[in-house]
């Protein structure tokens, strides 16, 4: 499969970032989106009319990465266009949206619409929050043997227990419900990515901690 080499990627005019770089811009992006696609299924749509649209988006997106890693020429193109958001590793491989658009598709066909809007803004915010802190002083902090840090994890189950509590208070779920729904889905979307399994994390968070959340939802009959 022709490639473009890490020689030519560098003499772009831009940077392309390592996964222990800080890479706001990423990390922004990664936020953008998954806050859009919450934003846009909770104004109202249906799941259906959400599976759809989603799907016909990661068509588009499969086309472009199946074209750029056939043609150098096309894969120069889009990383001079996309190469903010991207890393070394994805310059001759398959970048990480594939696996984001995946993830939050199977989230809203199959959970209940705020499960679904849940995992995806674990996902959206968790996981990025997470990573900013493991790079930021994860070197103060004990490293796991994924070779990701606690504080970094400590940081996304946080953030997630809060997304829970301010989208649970926004869609009026009783009181008596919220804390518990609060620990366990901080809990699911920090610590989802700590699944041994060799699955990209923009699919395994949103997909193991909707499966949780739901769980918990049933157990409380919500």
């Amino acid at each position: 499969m022709p490639k473009v080499s890490l020689f030519s990627a560098a003499a772009m005019p831009m940077r392309l970032h390592m996964r222990t770089d800080l890479h706001l811009f990423r990390k922004a992006w990664h936020m953008t989106m998954g806050l859009l696609i919450a934003f846009v299924y909770l104004s109202g749509i249906s799941r259906t009319t959400g599976v759809l649209i989603l799907g016909f988006i990661l068509a588009v997106v499969l086309m472009l990465e199946a074209a750029r890693l056939k043609t150098p020429a096309v894969n120069e193109l889009i990383l001079r266009i996309w190469g903010p958001i991207m890393r070394t590793n994805e310059v001759s491989r398959m970048s990480a949206i594939p696996h984001y658009l995946s993830a939050t598709i199977l989230a809203v066909a199959i959970f209940p619409k705020p499960v679904a809007i849940l995992a995806t803004l674990y996902l959206a915010l968790g996981d990025p929050i997470a990573s900013l802190f493991g790079i930021l002083y994860g070197s103060r902090s004990v490293r796991l043997k994924n070779g990701k840090s606690v504080i970094g994890t400590l940081a996304g189950i946080l953030t997630c227990m809060v997304v829970t509590v301010v989208f649970l208070k926004i869609q009026s779920i009783p009181d008596d419900t919220i804390l518990p729904l609060m620990l366990v889905g901080g809990l699911a979307g920090g610590l989802a990515e700590h699944v041994p399994m060799d699955v990209d994390d923009n699919f395994t968070i949103p997909i193991i901690s909707g499966f949780v959340l739901w769980l918990a939802f049933i157990v409380l009959g919500l």
